[in-house]
């Protein structure tokens, strides 16, 4: 399946980008690295980079992490296989701390009423607020604004996260939700997307935050969740 290339999305990068990394060592030689988030949108005691040289013993290493760095918690994405095999091998207790989705390449609907149009003069006053506010760790992503006749109802956003993954996030304004506008635009977009040959994804943070069910009916399917795993107290 396509589902395992699915690279890092963009808000697990932001924190890595942000991370207080340290070298980890044996006697010899390097064996990882890790990094202590910044306290910005998660406690600073907690590892949000956990990389290991080939041929080390992950439970092992991330043992040696939480001693070097006095960390209690390891966030994480559920499909990195070095990262799941060191909290599983040091028994920690996990909690879902966000969802990935990807969209299947057969639609549900095509949604005609959307029209998906590049920013306007007027637009352009309040791009900057909803980047912001709605697109954390995407550094330039493309902006269109959504719109039913003449009233624009939200903005999409996309990224590309490597050459084959597009990452998109949709706001819908407050006085157009709770009408499937937000399914209807990602189905827009993601088809727009698509249409050019990517492949498309979404995340939530935390897991159950509002806009799940609008993803599901746009035809996103969960691949994977964020994981946050803490240690036992001594």
């Amino acid at each position: 399946m396509y589902l395992d290339a699915l690279p890092i999305l963009s808000f697990h990068r932001l924190l890595r980008a942000r991370a207080r990394n340290l070298a980890l060592r044996n006697d010899t030689r390097a064996t990882g690295m890790v990094g202590l988030s910044d306290g910005d949108a998660l406690a600073t005691d907690t590892i949000v980079r956990f990389d290991i040289a080939a041929g080390e013993n992950p439970a092992l290493l991330l043992d040696s992490a939480f001693t070097v760095t006095g960390a209690r918690g390891f966030w994480f994405y559920g499909g990195d296989d070095v990262a799941r095999h060191a909290a599983s091998g040091l028994e920690l207790s996990l909690t879902p701390a966000g969802a990935v989705f990807a969209h299947r390449m057969d639609p549900v609907s095509r949604p005609e009423r959307i029209v998906l149009r590049p920013p306007g003069v007027r637009d352009r006053m309040t791009l900057g607020e909803v980047r912001t506010q709605f697109a954390p760790g995407f550094t330039a992503p493309e902006t269109l604004f959504a719109a039913i006749d003449d009233d624009v109802i939200g903005v999409a956003l996309s990224e590309a996260l490597d050459e084959q993954w597009t990452e998109v996030r949709v706001v819908v304004y407050p006085a157009f939700r709770g009408r499937g506008n937000g399914t209807d635009v990602l189905s827009a977009l993601a088809d727009r997307l698509e249409g050019t040959g990517r492949l498309v994804c979404a995340a939530l943070e935390p897991h159950g935050a509002r806009g799940r069910s609008a993803l599901e009916r746009a035809g996103f399917r969960l691949a994977d969740y964020y994981f946050s795993g803490r240690r036992a107290k001594a």
